[in-house]
């Protein structure tokens, strides 16, 4: 997805209509058409890691908070807007969760907090902030 929207004329019209859709607009680009793609696109890529994740994942009504929480830490930590922000942020939490349940499961449950809180104090922009930011 990285390379899509970085290395093709699609990804170009895309990122050119999230960065000024006024402008984008002008050069005729249909950018209500260019968002809704966009739209379909994330939502097929969502179903599609809902598929692979539903065997790993019992489905309860509390599934969500779970999710959305760790969701939430992965894009802080990483750094909002910053797609290889999230997808270092997503290792990394991935390996603090694993092997903290392997050599501290103790306090497994808090190492990512910790994580978060340290992030946080000393970089609180993100570990790869947006440059437009």
């Amino acid at each position: 997805l990285h390379l899509y929207l970085q290395r093709t004329n699609i990804g170009a019209i895309i990122r050119a209509s999230v960065d000024n859709a006024a402008m984008a607009s002008c050069l005729g680009i249909n950018v209500e058409k260019i968002f809704f793609m966009a739209f379909c696109l994330g939502c097929l890529l969502a179903g599609l890691a809902g598929v692979i994740a539903a065997p790993l994942f019992a489905l309860t009504p509390n599934l969500a908070d779970d999710v959305l929480v760790i969701t939430l830490i992965v894009v802080v930590i990483g750094g909002l807007g910053s797609f290889k922000g999230v997808i270092y942020g997503s290792f990394l939490i991935g390996f603090i969760e694993s092997f903290g349940k392997i050599f501290a499961p103790q306090i497994s449950s808090i190492l990512v907090y910790l994580l978060l809180a340290a992030v946080l104090i000393f970089r609180p922009e993100g570990l790869f902030p947006n440059k437009k930011a």
